[in-house]
């Protein structure tokens, strides 16, 4: 024996379609756990590779590398922390400050950040998991306000720096 079938108008399927997608939310953006390319747990061979298509390596100093970068409309360099196992442990990118400007939205949902400072000095971060690596890392970005930020970094969490 079937069931019978329900039919019903159309104007109420597309209400109740609406309903339901009004309370169906989009995961907030988080920042990715990389900059330009430059992706926390990265081995040093692979980061280098990326690093050397981006700028020149300008200073090498206690596990931490500086990079200029060339032709980047947003930033002008990276510094590239490695841990023991010479993986990437954090990359920061500072801003060009006559480049293109990069608003902190533009870096992620800012209402799933955690706001510290004031106009002048501002910090967003942002605690997150990586699905593809299963590491946990922050993604922090500052500037003096909101339409232009001065540094992004990603940090993997737990991770030892190469002196330690």
């Amino acid at each position: 024996m079937r069931a019978p079938h329900l039919i019903l108008p159309l104007p109420i399927i597309l209400s109740l379609a609406t309903l339901a997608a009004q309370n169906v939310s989009a995961p907030a953006k988080i920042p990715a756990p990389e900059i330009l390319g430059v992706r926390l747990a990265t081995p040093y061979a692979a980061a280098h590779a990326q690093l050397a298509k981006l700028g020149q390596l300008k200073k090498e100093d206690e596990g931490q590398e500086v990079w200029a970068l060339l032709g980047d409309e947003h930033y002008q360099f990276l510094i590239v922390g490695f841990d023991a196992e010479r993986k990437v442990r954090y990359v920061t990118a500072i801003a060009d400050a006559g480049g293109t400007p990069v608003r902190f939205e533009d870096i992620g949902e800012v209402s799933s950040a955690t706001r510290t400072g004031q106009p002048g000095n501002l910090t967003f971060t942002w605690k997150a998991d990586d699905p593809k690596t299963k590491l946990e890392y922050l993604a922090i970005a500052k500037g003096k306000n909101a339409q232009r930020l001065s540094s992004l970094s990603v940090k993997r969490l737990g991770a030892k720096a190469e002196e330690d």
